[in-house]
């Protein structure tokens, strides 16, 4: 090789190296172990045209007006996914001017700074005082994530993960980041109220923010690198939630991780067990509920799940909102939301290998880490996050009400007696809910019962499970006195009457009908 060519070659070998002076990005989350893909991330301004737009809303109730007008539900997407490229990576900043935005065209034209005060008010109020400066939203701002901006996604399909949050994506971003790069598509959005932005803590809230779900949900299953088989919910807070309320409704979710949150309290409870669908039996999916002291948080608020496989992680250094970036954020930003327990970072990445392995055991049948973790002592790494680790197993759920109906038809009340037992065995004492007594009574009047024997065996099965219950008693006797068993008929309507001021399931309305029902039979 002549000199002239040598020094063309080494030129060329020379400007293909990184100068040692020029460091590769990082993203400020590196301590978490991330998988073997890139990260890239999209946003789809969705708009549900069935419904009518609401007004962006803050948390104290304040309405923003709207710049342009909506012919539907503005519902943005925003998705992180396995990506086949490698490229710069977006600022934080991308993520917070998302917060408020909620067409493209706002996004193309409007600046961030309203969007920064909303990041800035919630920060405070999480917080409690007005401390965060603008200095330290600076910081925030700039930091690099893992996520590449429109990159190209690999060609195959991925397990789906719906994350949502009313601050989404800034305030998720770092889980759904690091599970994307471990082979998931992970999907923020901001579940909606009826009026407004912010959603609704009741029933009606739950309902509506459901509707949401199931509009992302269609949207997403439409894309070609989506694994409709395996979907999975994750949510923190009340958003935990309105998971649940989809769960209980939709046989396409297969696994639900509650991130700390109201799912595990009464109130959070009561308002579920006010919808039409949340049922414990239609509850059959393995849920991983991770949560932290608060005085009001506790596994036993979904013991009565036993259909589906509980696994139970208690953080004790941790709290509510650090396992959101506020955890991460809190090196960058010292008491960012209040002074906390422990070490975030290390109960974060925590929580983060923990939701992993529940997401590869019950979407990606690769269940041996996860059932090493709760069945062997855990590794010392772990045991500074966590103290409290622990499984509880489910037991098949009854069939539903159109199977209950088929084999009536072949087999008669027998088989519906059976699964009861059946049931009764392996521990569960309310086999079938309230409901499906009044539902399958209605159904077998219709020609099924002329001798009003199916509907006793049916009722004595209502109030074995139901003892308590004015409403089954009272059935319970009526079918009793169709069968010319009196003295009994009589017993159950006396303990309807005894039960009927103390019977929290009926309405006024029903209590004085029921009153008055009783009265009449008794005469």
């Amino acid at each position: 090789m002549n000199s002239k060519l040598s020094l063309i070659v080494l030129l060329l070998v020379l400007g293909c190296q990184t100068p040692k002076d020029e460091k590769l990005e990082e993203p400020f989350s590196n301590f978490l172990e991330y998988g073997e893909h890139s990260v890239g991330f999209q946003t789809l301004f969705k708009s549900d045209l069935s419904r009518e737009n609401v007004p962006y809303s803050d948390w104290s109730g304040k309405l923003y007006p709207q710049n342009a007008q909506s012919e539907g539900r503005n519902l943005p997407i925003h998705i992180w996914y396995p990506a086949s490229e490698k490229s710069k990576l977006l600022p934080y900043r991308h993520f917070v001017n998302l917060i408020t935005k909620q067409t493209e065209e706002e996004f193309k034209k409007e600046s961030d700074s309203l969007a920064k005060r909303i990041f800035t008010y919630q920060v405070n109020q999480l917080k409690g005082d007005h401390s965060f400066t603008t200095d330290q939203l600076d910081t925030l701002l700039t930091l690099k994530t893992n996520t590449s901006l429109n990159t190209n996604p690999v060609q195959q399909k991925f397990p789906l993960v719906i994350f949502p949050n009313g601050t989404s994506p800034a305030i998720q971003s770092v889980m759904c980041e690091y599970l994307a790069s471990h082979g998931y598509i992970v999907v923020a959005l901001a579940l909606k109220g009826e009026f407004a932005h912010v959603v609704d803590t009741s029933t009606k809230g739950l309902e509506v923010a459901v509707d949401d779900l199931e509009f992302a949900l269609q949207q997403l299953l439409e894309l070609p690198n989506v694994d409709r088989t395996q979907i999975a919910l994750m949510a923190n807070a009340i958003q935990s939630s309105f998971c649940v309320g989809l769960a209980s409704r939709n046989k396409k979710i297969k696994a639900l991780i509650s991130l700390e949150g109201g799912f595990l309290t009464q109130f959070e409870q009561t308002i579920l067990n006010r919808t039409s669908f949340y049922e414990p039996q239609n509850i059959t999916i393995p849920i991983l509920a991770i949560y932290a002291p608060h005085p009001v948080v506790s596994p036993h608020h979904i013991y009565h799940l036993k259909h589906s496989d509980l696994y139970f992680a208690h953080f004790p250094e941790m709290s509510e909102f650090h396992f959101l970036n506020y955890g991460v954020f809190e090196e960058y930003v010292p008491n960012i939301i209040g002074k906390p327990k422990g070490n975030t970072k290390i109960g974060f990445k925590t929580a983060s290998e923990l939701s992993l392995l529940f997401l590869n055991a019950t979407l990606q049948g690769e269940s041996k880490m996860l059932n090493q973790f709760y069945s062997k002592k855990m590794q010392e790494n772990y045991e500074k996050a966590i103290d409290t680790l622990f499984k509880m197993d489910g037991i098949p759920p009854p069939p539903n009400m159109a199977v209950l109906k088929n084999l009536f038809i072949s087999n008669g009340i027998e088989v519906i007696d059976s699964i009861y037992q059946s049931q009764i065995s392996q521990g569960n004492s309310t086999p079938f809910p309230m409901s499906f007594y009044n539902d399958f009574k209605n159904w077998l009047a219709w020609k099924k019962d002329p001798e009003y024997t199916n509907r006793l065996r049916l009722y004595e099965m209502a109030v074995e499970s139901y003892p308590k219950s004015a409403l089954n008693n009272y059935r319970l006797a009526f079918y009793l006195s169709k069968n010319n068993l009196d003295k009994a008929s009589l017993e159950h309507y006396q303990k309807a009457r005894q039960l009927l001021d103390k019977d929290n399931t009926l309405t006024h309305l029903q209590k004085a009908d029921l009153t008055t029902a009783i009265a009449k039979a008794l005469e």
